[in-house]
């Protein structure tokens, strides 16, 4: 586990509706190769040694992840009134002086990426950091507004844009490292003077600044990693990304995936050495196949047990 230099708290925000998923099962809970959406960030929090993991949630959400993570404490916030207050809700429950903020919807975020935030926060001795993208089309994104000398004064959003500030470029992506009684305090001073009627996360930010704190961008390269999931087709296109780095992590042990593109294999099998798997064979849940083993073609298996084969 990695080495902070102090304990740290994490809040996970995952109260959003996640009306553009239509789907009954909450947006948090669809799976990607076996595994909900919320573990990814759960386990990116636990693997980057976070003390604490907090997971804010909706009502209707509460009875669905309560037995997600016994390891995970959790917040309700009751009535969706935007980013800010269920920070705020979250914050309630932080036990450390650092606490990090991140997204329930966002599982492609690598452990490293947070621990060079981090780094980088301690580096440039800020009040606060955030992770920011460059992005060749940054619609629905706030954007990040410096001075002329490339200071963070700000974050607006979207909707709250001028025609002129959305012609930049660099994107707030959603994750925030600060003390946290300061994020806390600047989070009491938050109104909701916004298109969208609602207090958001994005305001601690030119308020931190106004009290003559530091706040520092910490920019990515690499934007598939702040990829959000709103809709159906947006899980489609993570899942793919996990995929391919999944099946590449395999065959790089040995594993002959013969057809990669009709086959799927959940995150939680454990395949042995010199397994070799043919076309249109589906592998899930708690299932082990054995070093040397040929499976398929024309197989379907889980937790184990051979539910569909072309010779039953």
């Amino acid at each position: 586990m990695p080495i902070l230099h102090e304990k740290i708290s994490t809040i996970i925000l995952a109260a959003g509706v996640g009306k553009r998923m239509k789907s009954k099962i909450p947006k948090i809970l669809h799976r990607i190769l076996g595994r909900r959406i919320i573990s990814f960030v759960i386990e990116l929090a636990r693997e980057i040694g976070s003390e604490q993991t907090i997971l804010v949630v909706n009502e209707r959400s509460n009875d669905f992840v309560e037995s997600l993570d016994q390891s995970v404490c959790y917040a309700i916030q009751e009535k969706p009134l935007g980013t800010g207050d269920a920070a705020m809700k979250g914050l309630e429950k932080v036990t450390h002086d650092k606490v990090l903020i991140l997204c329930g919807d966002v599982p492609l975020l690598r452990t490293d990426t947070i621990l060079q935030l981090i780094e980088y926060h301690e580096r440039q001795n800020a009040d606060m950091t955030f992770l920011t993208c460059q992005l060749s089309d940054p619609f629905g994104y706030g954007r990040v507004l410096r001075d002329q000398n490339g200071r963070v004064m700000k974050i607006v959003e979207q909707t709250d844009a001028t025609p002129e500030q959305q012609k930049i470029k660099e994107i707030n992506a959603g994750v925030y490292y600060a003390n946290t009684k300061m994020i806390s305090s600047a989070l009491r001073n938050v109104t909701t003077d916004n298109e969208q009627g609602e207090y958001y996360l994005t305001d601690a930010i030119h308020k931190i600044v106004d009290s003559g704190k530091t706040v520092s961008g910490y920019i990515i390269k690499n934007k598939e990693e702040i990829t959000g999931i709103n809709t159906k087709e947006q899980l489609a296109q993570v899942r793919e990304r996990v995929k391919s780095e999944w099946f590449g992590l395999l065959m790089k042990r040995g594993v002959y995936i013969e057809d990669p593109a009709t086959t799927n294999i959940d995150l939680s099998v454990k395949i042995g050495d010199g397994v070799h798997i043919r076309p249109y064979s589906f592998i899930e849940g708690n299932t082990t196949i054995a070093d040397g083993e040929i499976v398929g073609p024309f197989v379907w298996i889980r937790d184990g047990k051979v539910i569909y084969s072309t010779d039953a």
